[in-house]
This record gives structure tokens, sequence and C-alpha cells, in this order.
């Protein structure tokens, strides 16, 4: 088909809720988003099209990208050859393949920002449970060990004080080729930024945030971070010089470690719209997810300053298992909170259900009006 005549103008490799929030910022543009999933996924609701399928599978890829200008991700653990067929049968993918090849496996990614000057804590690859001691005494116990691929919130990691809890944290994470192993981050927070890159070469950098994380899940963003601007400033500048050294195109997630002496971490990369960015929905000129399709497109950023002096997000988690019943009426009832669920059908244990953000002058009074709104919800 050709190019001119396709009939979306972007396809998401995905259908959860961050190809959801994407369709929604796309639409008042008139950009027309097809979703690779099944109808019963959060995006189907909004999305323009769904081209039935899985982003597991190749041909499935292929046909999403048979139908569209451009094709992107709402995870990047699509394998990067499928990603690398569809640029050869001549639709562009943004993030690139390479990029994207690049990022998914975790081991890569580090190698790639450490080879760019970025600091990053430091790691090896472990193939071998012999390794575990001589890495213990190096790097110091505990060891954080990771899987090099398809580990997200947690899943696919493991912190291991012993050798043979090395040993047994290898035997469960290494998919053949070996795990990330770094010593125990001693931090003080956690930052992000969301950088957002068009293919024109423009580049904003969104406020640099605090995220609070418990079990390895993002519970809250409070927007600025705050702090040292000293230190602040620094994340930021890590922030843009991680994104131009993965090819980023759209929009990044960076995560990062502030340190007791001020030092700043580069943790993990995201290739994609993320969590830390979804408070810019409301608090922000320009969301995350419009940004991230006007970069892919080519088209010019949008404003990323903030409308607020300060805003907080806090993610609704499942709390129970079960079907989804959410008491929507009660959230809706506290005054500045900013509900979004993305219709899942089945809550589990710590499964993102949906996010509440809320601006105001003081952080900490936006974070108590968006915790009291998603403690409402009950799911």
């Amino acid at each position: 088909m050709d190019p001119a005549q396709r009939p979306y103008d972007v396809g998401i490799v995905g259908a959860g809720q961050l190809a959801r929030m994407t369709c929604l910022a796309a639409a008042p543009l008139g950009i027309r988003v097809a979703v690779l999933g099944h109808d019963a996924e959060p995006a189907a609701a909004v999305a323009a099209g769904v081209v039935p399928g899985r982003w597991h599978e190749a041909g499935d890829v292929a046909a999403l990208g048979a139908l569209c200008t451009v094709v992107t991700l709402e995870n990047e653990f699509v394998d990067a050859a499928a990603l690398a067929a569809v640029e050869a049968s001549g639709t562009p993918v943004r993030p690139t393949a390479a990029s994207v090849g690049r990022i998914q496996d975790k081991a890569l990614q580090k190698a790639l920002l450490r080879d760019a000057g970025l600091p990053v804590p430091e790691f090896h690859v472990m193939s071998d449970a012999r390794e575990a001691d001589a890495l213990g005494r190096d790097l110091g116990w505990p060891l954080v060990l990771k899987a090099r691929t398809l580990g997200y919130d947690g899943y696919g990691n493991a912190i291991c004080a012993t050798p043979a809890e090395a040993a047994d944290a290898l035997a469960r994470l290494d998919r053949g080729d070996g795990v990330l192993v770094e010593g125990l981050v001693r931090f003080t927070r956690e930052l992000a930024a969301m950088v957002a890159r068009s293919t024109t070469g423009e580049e904003l950098v969104y406020p640099v945030v605090e995220t609070r994380q418990r079990d390895h899940i993002c519970h809250e963003v409070l927007a600025p971070a705050g702090g040292d601007a000293d230190v602040v400033a620094r994340a930021a500048g890590v922030a843009s010089d991680a994104a131009r050294a993965a090819d980023a195109l759209g929009v990044m997630g960076v995560e990062m470690f502030e340190l007791p002496d001020g030092g700043v971490l580069v943790n993990e990369l995201a290739p994609r719209p993320h969590n830390s960015g979804h408070y810019t929905i409301e608090a922000c000129e320009t969301s995350q997810f419009e940004n991230h399709v006007r970069g892919i497109l080519g088209l010019p950023l949008g404003v990323v300053s903030m409308r607020a002096p300060s805003a907080a997000m806090i993610n609704i988690l499942g709390a129970r298992e079960g079907p989804a019943a959410p008491t929507l009426g009660p959230a809706l009832a506290v005054r500045g909170a900013h509900v979004h669920l993305y219709e899942k059908a089945e809550v589990r244990m710590g499964r993102k259900m949906g996010h509440v953000t809320a601006l105001g002058d003081e952080r900490e009074v936006a974070r108590a009006t968006a915790l009291r709104a998603a403690a409402e919800v009950g799911l």
C-alpha cells in the first residue's frame, strides 16, 4: 500500500494504558492512531483502529506496519528484529529498531550510557554462579541481579545478600545471556525526567520529578522535584545527554538516583511515554503523550512548562484480586483531583489500574488531594 494512502498516521505496538493515553492525545490533532492488540485492552475503545494481534508476534507487528505511516511502541520489549523488518518494508519505526535493540537489553543499555560518559552504577554481566563471590567482594553485598530483558516494575530483579541467593536468582533470571549485576545504590531519592525529541532535532526536557517507589513499583510522582537546584539542573542535563546517546525519538523516560553527595546516576531508560510523566496531562502545557506523537511525526514540539507551581500523581494500584468495580463518584467528589481509569476488567495485586493527578501552589497539598481521591476509587 502506498504510504500516502495508509489509513493510520501512527501505529502503536501494544494496546495498554500508555497506548490509550497516546490515542487520547492524538485525537484532537486529527492524528489517526491504530493499536496492535485486542478489543478488551485499554486502548481499544479510544483508538482510531485496532489491528488484531500480539506485540510479541513478528507477523502481527508487520501487519500493523503495513497500515501506518509511522510505527512506535508502548513497551521496549518488542523484538528489535521484528521492528527492523517493518523498517525494511518501508515504514519508519520511531525510536528506531537499532535504538530499541540497545535499550531493551539492560546490559547493552548500561554499556551505551557508560561509553557515552554518563554516570551509571558499576555493573557486570554474570553467567556463572561461581562469579558471585568475587562480584560481592568487588561491588559490595547485597548485589542486585536483573534479567537483561523483559523486566519491569520489579519483575526480573532480585536483591541478593549471599552467593547462594545470587545463584538462585541467576537460575531464575538468566534467559541465556547472563544477568546484569550491580551493587545496591545507597541513594537519597529517585528522580526522573521525560525528554521529548523530534525527528527534526528539536529537544525539550520536562521538569525533573521525584518518584517514590515501594516494592519496585512507582506509587507517587511529585513535580517539580524540589530540593537542591544544582542537583535538579544536573539531573536535567544527564537526562538530556542520555536521551541523545540513546537516539531517542518521541518521548523517553530517564530514571535516576540522587546520591548523598549530590551526584546523579542513571538507573534505567524507557524509550516511550512513562509512568513518571503521567502528571503532564494536566500539569504541563503539552502532555508527554502529545509530544511523543509530535516528535515521531516530525511536528514542532509543544511547550513543556508547568501550568501550576506543583503537581502530584498517585498511581491507583490493585489492592485485591477479582473483577474491577471502581467507585468513581466519591473519587470525583474530591475537588481538584483528576481521575484516570484504564478500563482494565480484572484487578490484581499491584496492577496499575489508573492514576490521579492534582495541581496546587504547594506540593504536599496537591499530594494530599491526589491521595484522597485515589483511596476512594476502591480498586
